[in-house]
């Protein structure tokens, strides 16, 4: 970030690197529990669907801690407070996170890997996908890939920290492949570029979060309205 000085050795940055993959496999892991499908566990299948969720729910508690506490000794500044200024970057990036998905979502597929995966999850247990969609992934997801990579990675280079971060969520979402669907691929690459931007200009995890959670929320709301297209 802006004016902090940091000194990288190739072994520390293999360490960071290596971290932060575990942190991202963490995050990821606990939502994983619950994409098997009755045809994989046959029988099983009931004794799974009682017990799935509460490893979902205990999984994703020590996550959480586990990340949060991470990010705290990561950042490296003061966190700002909320601002006149903050809400008004807060309401730019809003704005912006609204007119990607404008423009890109007629374009997208109708489906993709991610999404099929969101769907098996909801199958499973629709309550846990919406409380992880709306609330947990603006907050996890944004203490990774911002609060943790851009106090990492890039601390004295504003603009390729901003770029990578982006780039690292669209490709997460969308890995990049021959049959990659590209429009879906570059709307999370804006987005991440977006909600980069706003946590590097307003020095606070929770802007960029409340920037997440009102683009997750209005996903929501259109994946009901728009031919079960859902933007997570």
């Amino acid at each position: 970030m802006k004016n902090i000085k940091n000194t990288y050795h190739p072994i520390k940055v293999i360490l960071l690197i290596i971290s932060f993959l575990g942190l991202f496999i963490l995050e990821q892991l606990p939502l994983s529990i619950l994409t098997l499908s009755k045809k994989q566990l046959g029988t099983k299948y009931s004794s799974y669907l009682n017990y799935a969720p509460i490893a979902t729910i205990v999984l994703l508690i020590i996550a959480a801690i586990i990340i949060i506490l991470v990010f705290k000794r990561a950042q490296k500044f003061p966190t700002q407070k909320f601002t006149k200024s903050t809400w008004l970057v807060i309401a730019i990036g809003s704005i912006l996170t609204l007119l990607i998905n404008v423009a890109t979502v007629p374009f997208m597929r109708n489906t993709n890997d991610n999404v099929e995966a969101l769907k098996l999850v909801a199958s499973n247990n629709i309550v846990i996908l919406i409380i992880f969609t709306i609330f947990v992934a603006p907050i996890l997801e944004e203490i990774i890939f911002r609060g943790i990579f851009m106090n990492w990675f890039f601390v004295n280079r504003p603009f390729l920290s901003i770029l990578f971060s982006g780039l690292l969520f669209g490709y997460v979402h969308a890995p990049f492949a021959a049959d990659t669907d590209w429009i879906y691929a570059l709307s999370k690459i804006l987005l991440g570029i977006v909600l980069a931007g706003v946590y590097y200009r307003t020095k606070n995890i929770k802007a960029d979060i409340t920037v997440h959670f009102l683009n997750n929320f209005l996903a929501i709301l259109s994946g009901a309205l728009m031919s079960g297209v859902i933007l997570f």
